[in-house]
């Protein structure tokens, strides 16, 4: 078991090592360090300076207090800022310290007092965001209000854009944060630089709505992402498919765009809105134009697979003339592994239980492009997988096509891939089966008790 102490354990033992031992500071804290860790004490969140340093830390936010209190001139509020700054930047063991210290409540003091001063006010809100990144838990009500007002105010668009950076900041991994601000009406705001579509300020508003739909708190059994999306989703995915033809061209709004559209998707009337809202055009477009860019192309591949949920969409992706879309993209960016995967998974759900599909997309020449692929990477677990996946949806129902895959040696790659990954093996087996290849299947259960071992969530039944 891992031994927790406090931040004044550890500096007792410091001041003990120099005054027992006479060391100097960093002979002490070096030897206080050897002495915690042997006994099995988890130190990461331990500030290891001498205690001359803690003097001089909450001297510095005192100092704030007293400047903050005497309204004197905004450089000075700057100076102290920059300083607390910096100190949070040496890691989280010193946003913890600073935390302690009151930082926080101190840098909204500084913001109140100082609210018409711009260079305050973005050095608080820089300030915010080095202290509360990786610990949200400084976030109160105070500063959902400052949120809220600072997002509805008419403010300059750096000011807007630091406190959406803030905003993001205070809800990964907190979802208390994440549902105390969607209560707040968050989403007035963000719906309105969406429409207003600044591009300046857009990739924060971008990074807002996502991270208010993650899952990620570990400390709550149960969150409200799902409720979250199905809300964003309703009010925003016409104002996205807008901003993604307006932006088509500008690559790192063009991936947030469609990293946000993805996770937006929770439900199958969204998969079609998308489409009605000419999405597939604008994609495919896209696809056209990014042909060789690794990072745009994943993302597409994971909006279509996203998209192909609905199953009226999953055809209409094809009629669209998408397979030689997607051949060519396989084809030009087989340098990165999760590209490759994203759209070997991507042709595993058009071609599922789809055979018009599967026949666009073997017209198209992917059999060879898949081969290909399984040959350039023999040793990734995710490219076999995929690879897999997608063989077996492609002649689960076109048997007929089995032939050209078998021409090509594909049953000779699966079953070394069988040898070397044992955890994807009925994966592979499953692609074997329908291959018509001679495979002996593992039966699963057999009605005795006990659980399934394995989960098949894109196969075809």
């Amino acid at each position: 078991m891992t031994l927790v102490i406090s931040q004044e354990t550890f500096n007792d033992a410091v001041r003990e090592n120099i005054e027992n031992l006479e060391l100097s500071p960093e002979d002490a804290i070096r030897e206080t360090v050897i002495q915690f860790e042997s006994q099995g004490a988890d130190l990461s969140s331990i500030v290891k300076e001498p205690p001359t340093y803690f003097e001089s830390v909450k001297e510095q936010v005192v100092q704030l207090i007293e400047l903050n209190k005497s309204k004197t001139t905004s450089k000075d509020i700057v100076e102290k800022l920059e300083a607390i700054k910096t100190e949070c930047d040496k890691g989280i063991e010193y946003k913890v310290l600073l935390g302690e210290f009151g930082a926080y409540s101190i840098i909204l003091d500084s913001l109140s007092n100082y609210e018409n001063d711009d260079d305050v006010r973005k050095n608080c809100f820089k300030t915010l965001i080095s202290l509360m990144n990786k610990q949200p838990d400084l976030l109160d009500d105070r500063g959902i209000e400052v949120v809220i007002s600072h997002l509805e105010k008419d403010v300059d668009v750096e000011t807007r854009r630091l406190t959406l950076k803030w905003t993001t900041v205070c809800c990964t991994w907190h979802e208390l944060n994440r549902q105390k601000l969607f209560n707040a009406n968050i989403l007035d705001a963000l719906k309105g630089m969406l429409i207003e579509g600044n591009s300046e300020i857009l990739r924060e508003a971008l990074a807002v709505c996502r991270v208010l739909v993650l899952d990620d708190d570990v400390r709550v059994e149960f969150g409200k992402g799902y409720q979250h999306a199905k809300i964003i989703a309703n009010d925003t995915l016409c104002s996205i498919i807008t901003l993604l033809s307006r932006f088509r061209l500008e690559e790192q709004l063009i991936n947030d765009l469609m990293i946000t559209l993805s996770l937006l998707l929770v439900r199958t009337e969204f998969c079609k809105k998308v489409a009605d809202a000419g999405g597939l055009e604008i994609i495919r477009a896209i696809m056209e134009i990014f042909q060789p860019n690794e990072k745009i192309n994943k993302q597409c591949f994971k909006l279509l697979k996203a998209i192909a949920g609905n199953d009226e969409c999953k055809i209409a992706i094809i009629q669209k003339n998408f397979a030689p879309v997607i051949t060519a993209a396989l084809q030009l960016n087989t340098r990165n592994i999760p590209t490759l995967a994203a759209g070997l998974y991507c042709v595993a759900a058009l071609t599922l239980r789809c055979p018009e599909n599967s026949k666009e997309l073997f017209e198209s020449g992917i059999p060879e492009v898949i081969i290909d692929i399984m040959k350039m990477y023999p040793n990734e677990n995710i490219i076999q997988k995929s690879a897999s996946w997608a063989v077996r949806n492609i002649v689960s129902r076109n048997r007929s096509q089995s032939k050209a895959f078998l021409e090509l040696d594909i049953e000779e790659l699966l079953l070394t891939s069988l040898k070397k990954f044992k955890e994807i093996e009925y994966d592979i087996k499953a692609a074997l089966r329908d291959l018509g290849c001679n495979v002996q299947l593992k039966e699963e259960w057999t009605g005795q008790g006990g659980a399934l071992t394995t989960g098949v969530s894109i196969y075809d039944d």
